[in-house]
């Protein structure tokens, strides 16, 4: 334990992926496209499982992309929870691969895909974000929102990346593990914050993909 004392405060983050996009599968990243149907039903069926099995949030902290914010704003009004957009938790930059289909991506660009999958710390597309800075970024928010939610719980919508992002800052993960981590739609990730009185922060990981059965 840290200093050889024990941690004071607590923070408790369900992460939930957004769901099923509008425009079906594609290297997304910043381009800001709302949920389909299925993914809004995707979203309500996982948040209802978490709060059938004891899930009682407190906050609900959202990306400022559509697919994120939407149903955000949807589930903080029906909870009455106070609702916080936090820019750094929108989606990493894919540059120039943004908007493609995954096979029309591999076929352009199959060198630099592939580099980014065994590295992905290493490759950036071109006009892309580095991981590293990606990693950085959600870090820094995390903690932002840890610091500004003591003693709560609660429930972050965000992307698939953050989550992988977050399995980095949170736990060492290195970045080519995070990339063989699944991370479904309205998949939910658990994650407690513990923090000293020095500011010190441990982490403990719950669960991954909870609630979920697609």
């Amino acid at each position: 334990m840290h200093g050889g004392s024990k941690p004071t405060r607590r923070v408790i983050l369900d992460l939930i992926r957004h769901g099923e996009p509008e425009g079906g599968v594609k290297y997304r990243g910043s381009l800001d496209e709302p949920l389909s149907e299925t993914g809004w039903q995707q979203l309500r069926a996982t948040c209802a499982r978490a709060r059938q099995a004891g899930a009682s949030w407190q906050a609900v902290v959202a990306s400022p992309l559509l697919r994120c914010h939407n149903f955000a704003q949807e589930i903080a009004v029906q909870q009455q929870l106070p609702l916080t957009v936090v820019p750094d938790l929108r989606e990493i930059c894919f540059g120039e691969i943004e908007g493609m289909r995954p096979a029309d991506a591999w076929a352009k660009y199959p060198e630099l895909l592939t580099n980014l999958w065994q590295a992905p710390e290493l490759h950036t597309p071109p006009g892309g974000e580095p991981f590293g800075d990606f990693i950085v970024r959600v870090d820094h928010a995390l903690r932002g929102v840890i610091n500004d939610h003591i003693d709560q719980h609660i429930l972050l919508v965000v992307h698939g990346g953050v989550i992988r992002a977050s399995l980095t800052a949170c736990f060492g993960f290195t970045p080519r593990a995070t990339f063989c981590v699944d991370v479904p739609y309205a998949g939910m990730t658990r994650i407690r914050a513990y923090v000293h009185d020095d500011g010190h922060m441990e982490f403990s990981l719950a669960f991954i993909n909870g609630f979920t059965d697609h």
